[in-house]
């Protein structure tokens, strides 16, 4: 079908459209959408009448099964405004409020590297722990964290740069052969309900109808949400579905290496013939309905690499004919031969990729054991040479601690921690990513470790923790530390990095030489877009001082230096010679510089450029047409 006027829509993604629905019926469903934003936003009647594939806007009317458009419909849905991009599921993910309409762009914001990420879990996020035990006993007058106190925290986050929330699990952990006095969040006894004990009890909404609600307001703060997709069975849904679990040859279920809290799924019904476990598929699409019911905008799938591509293919196009902008990351890092444990496959993210995850975790968690500045770099250039294996835009998340890693504070304190957040805001196809807690230092050591207790909510009394590890077992405290300095510098690197956000997240990436430091300490490279250069320099060192000379090609000896990142903690020496800077670091310091060398590529030894293609940017265009570019009514 062809449409007269609107080239945009001619050879509309067949992939798109509903198998019942034609293109002219589809299209006139998210213009109408489209037509009753705008009148919201701008509150002009637009005297829109639908009928059919027909409609008729200000008295001109238009006939999408013919292809005639009104000159009416043309203008107001032209340029880039609207785009087959923006076809957007409308009866979940157009949530309406008096403050406005939100209008998901997840996967865009994944492909675009401009997510800044935040891991939390909401049943300690906001807990209230009155006696210091660090333990929430609701009977004694504490408060477990909720989806509706929550709320409570979300401008905090969003001052500190968090635009996405990724949810870890909100499904009811099961209470036998449990690990921890809550059980783990990864062992869930349901995957088509949400945790009854993320409600508030003094509320009279039920858990669905306040987990919108969080949605919402995290919405109009313009903050994306992902919730975490479980990989396994707890042990007492294994035993009540026998047929979605794998089993060994003695007719024993797969148990994940040092997971005994949980079950494998046996995702193949027929493995020879490529026939998938169609019990196993149609729950999973339960839980993507189930979210998106709740108005999230994607979901983080936990080791991704158990399940085949050809799983998460029909999985993630599911979710995607209902919300095309729907995101998807996966927990897979690089090529780890080492890491997969006993009925677990080895990690390989291409194929991930391949199938559809806009984004994957990536190696920047093992940076503590990078002792040298050529282990990142090397890293660097692997990822970007293996973006041109796949389809352009895909993108890592600066994993440099998850809930599954050491916290950062506990490898070097606030300059290392403010080390992690400098790089995280500047290397390329990155996602900054944070942990809970990670914005005040906290070092997630817990009073209770591993002590008996009375009182569980489990069959067990021991609560049970990782060392320096977030605790997802019990109902604890709030995590948090005692260097709020780390928030503050988060939310002014940021501001920076959006600043300079199409030098991040579209330029290249050109490692330098730097001579004269031994023990090959110090991180040094430009990003450069368009004529314009961002240079990085930092300390790998966070317990002295590193000295060398950076060589920057065509940088003149009389270039100006200001720093772009906040100073903390020791002070370092930094000298323009031609060509080059002279420096004395201080220990886990990073910098940020803005230099004239608009020609650098030309002169660099080496430069490297992701695959990525430029997007239109409509949907961040109607999302400030209709006004929820930040809906909370601050700055």
């Amino acid at each position: 079908m062809t449409y007269t006027g609107f080239p945009q829509f001619n050879n509309f993604p067949s992939a798109r459209v509903n198998e019942t629905d034609s293109q002219g019926s589809y299209i006139k469903k998210y213009a109408q959408q489209y037509i009753q934003a705008k009148s919201h936003s701008s509150g002009q009647s637009y005297n829109d009448t639908f009928v059919s594939r027909k409609i008729t806007v200000n008295g001109e009317k238009t006939d999408f099964q013919s292809g005639q458009i009104s000159n009416t419909l043309k203008n107001l849905l032209s340029g880039s405004d609207f785009q087959p991009i923006l076809a957007v599921r409308v009866e979940r993910k157009r949530i309406q409020s008096k403050e406005g309409v939100w209008i998901n762009d997840l996967k865009q914001t994944l492909n675009e590297k401009k997510a800044v990420i935040y891991a939390m879990t909401p049943r300690t996020f906001n807990a209230y722990d009155k006696n210091g035990d660090e333990l929430i006993d609701m009977a004694g007058g504490e408060r477990r964290g909720s989806f509706l106190n929550a709320i409570d925290r979300l401008d905090e986050l969003k001052n500190i740069g968090v635009n996405t929330i990724h949810l870890l699990p909100i499904t009811p952990p099961a209470r036998e052969n449990a690990l921890g006095t809550a059980g783990s969040l990864y062992a869930p006894e349901s995957y088509t309900e949400i945790d009854p004990a993320l409600d508030d009890p003094d509320d009279p909404r039920n858990v669905y109808e306040e987990a919108r609600e969080f949605v919402k307001e995290a919405h109009k703060r313009n903050i994306r949400i992902m919730v975490d997709l479980p990989s396994c069975a707890s042990v007492s849904m294994a035993e009540r579905n026998p047929h979605l679990i794998a089993v060994n040859d003695d007719g024993s279920p797969r148990v994940p290496q040092g997971w005994n809290d949980i079950r494998a799924f046996q995702v193949w019904e027929d493995k020879e013939n490529g026939e998938l476990n169609r019990p196993l598929m149609e729950m999973h699409k339960k839980f993507v309905d189930m979210i998106m019911d709740i108005g999230a905008d994607g979901i983080r799938a936990d080791v991704a690499r158990y399940k085949p591509p050809r799983f998460w293919k029909e999985l993630i196009g599911y979710a995607r004919e209902k919300d095309p902008q729907f995101g998807f990351l996966a927990e897979s890092y690089t090529y780890e031969d080492a890491s997969p444990m006993a009925n677990i496959p080895a990690d390989r993210p291409e194929p991930l990729l391949n199938a559809g995850f806009d984004s994957i975790y990536g190696q920047y968690h093992i940076f503590p054991s990078w002792n040298t500045a050529n282990d990142l770099h090397s890293y660097v250039k692997n990822m970007i040479k293996m973006s041109h294996r796949l389809p352009p835009n895909k993108s890592l998340i600066g994993s440099f601690a998850t809930h599954d890693d050491k916290a950062p504070i506990s490898n070097g304190g606030v300059p290392y921690s403010n080390l992690t957040v400098g790089l995280q805001a500047t290397l390329p196809m990155v996602n900054p990513y944070f942990v809970s807690g990670f914005e005040s230092g906290d070092n997630y050591i817990y009073k209770f470790r591993n002590k008996y207790v009375e009182k569980s909510d489990t069959d067990s009394h021991i609560a049970f923790v990782h060392p320096e590890w977030i605790d997802i077992f019990n109902y604890s405290r709030r995590p948090g530390g005692n260097h709020p300095e780390i928030g503050d510098y988060m939310g002014k690197i940021f501001n920076v990095r959006k600043k300079y956000e199409n030098v991040i997240t579209k330029g290249s990436y050109i490692p330098l030489e730097v001579e004269n430091n031994e023990n090959d300490r110090i991180i040094a490279y430009a990003r450069h877009y368009k004529g314009k250069t961002l240079l990085v320099i930092a300390n790998r060192n966070v317990n002295g001082y590193e000295s060398g000379e950076v060589k920057v090609p065509l940088l003149s000896k009389n270039q100006q230096l200001k720093d772009l990142s906040p100073s903390y903690d020791v002070a370092s020496r930094i000298e323009v010679i031609d060509e080059a800077l002279n420096v004395k670091l201080g220990p886990a310091r990073f910098h940020l510089f803005e230099i004239n060398t608009p020609n650098i590529e030309k002169a660099a030894k080496e430069v490297y450029t992701p695959n990525q293609q430029t997007s239109s940017g409509s949907i961040g265009l109607l999302k400030k047409l209709i006004g929820n570019t930040d809906l909370s009514g601050q700055n």
